[in-house]
């Protein structure tokens, strides 16, 4: 099994398919490496694409300590040096992208673009009148998944059995998929979700977002219950030359529910990125 050694000793589980300039995919909160199979699919015939574990998830080390924003950014960052990928292209899910946020505006010269997909400009709440970032009803659902929201306590596997049927998707989908959702999810120690929460809760890329050097693109399913679609119109008013594609049909994981759409569009920002640099 491939495994890069983070900075700080942990080892990060990768996978590293193809050939040409690099796009690194972050995992969203809950999920592993594997949610990208369709967009790895789909980009490695062309680029170099590698996907990895968050440190504590899946088949990465599970240390006793360090599940924060910073240890988690200052990971993606030792995965891109140590493997020779810079200036990779960023592709982030979820909480992921707050990963690449943190990691374009601490170490630019090893980020050549974001991909921004079900996105938010903060963790959760409502900020400059703006619904954005982690709904209320999954809030809920976290409280009760970390027992602080219920009295009898809800058992780990029950909450993310929950979070698939009502929040991630906009249609129904076939039992395989959320066999799948659940079965990543479960690779996320409860204490490791909660401890990244504690710290997230606190993330806002406000003052960030216009001071991003690279180019954007954010995709969001125009149904997403997760991370409120409210949030993504906010990012790319804020993020220079950002360019906001929406999935009409699609709610969190666009990147599932409408594999097609969310394919082109990231392959068409790979592609321009790619001719800005040859024009620079």
């Amino acid at each position: 099994m491939p495994f890069c050694e983070a900075a700080d000793g942990v080892r990060l589980y990768y996978e590293d398919f193809g050939e040409g300039r690099a796009v690194v995919f972050t995992a969203s909160g809950s999920q592993t490496h594997r949610m990208w199979e369709s967009q790895v699919a789909a980009v490695a015939p062309q680029y170099r694409t590698v996907t990895y574990d968050w440190r504590g998830t899946g088949a990465s080390d599970k240390p006793r300590t360090g599940y924060t924003a910073d240890a988690a950014t200052a990971d993606l960052c030792a995965l891109i040096e140590r493997l020779g990928l810079a200036p990779a292209l960023l592709v982030g899910h979820g909480i992921g992208n707050h990963l690449s946020i943190m990691a374009a505006t601490r170490r630019p010269e090893l980020v050549a673009g974001l991909v921004l997909a079900s996105a938010a400009p903060w963790f959760s709440g409502t900020r400059e009148g703006v619904a954005g970032g982690l709904s209320p009803e999954f809030m809920d659902l976290l409280a009760r998944g970390s027992q602080l929201g219920d009295a009898r306590g809800i058992p780990y596997a029950e909450v993310w059995a929950e979070l698939s049927e009502r929040l991630l998707f906009h249609r129904p989908q076939c039992a395989a998929l959320h066999q799948s959702v659940l079965e990543q999810a479960l690779t996320w120690p409860q204490f490791v979700i909660n401890t990244y929460a504690t710290s997230l809760n606190a993330i806002d890329h406000r003052e960030r977002l216009p001071l991003l050097p690279c180019p954007a693109v954010i995709i969001q399913g125009r149904h997403d219950k997760k991370s409120l679609y409210a949030g993504a119109e906010y990012m790319a008013r804020k993020i220079r030359n950002a360019r906001l594609v929406t999935l009409e049909d699609s709610a969190h994981m666009g990147q599932v529910e409408e594999i097609n759409a969310f394919n082109r569009a990231l392959l068409e920002f790979l592609k321009s990125t790619q001719a800005t640099r040859r024009a620079a």
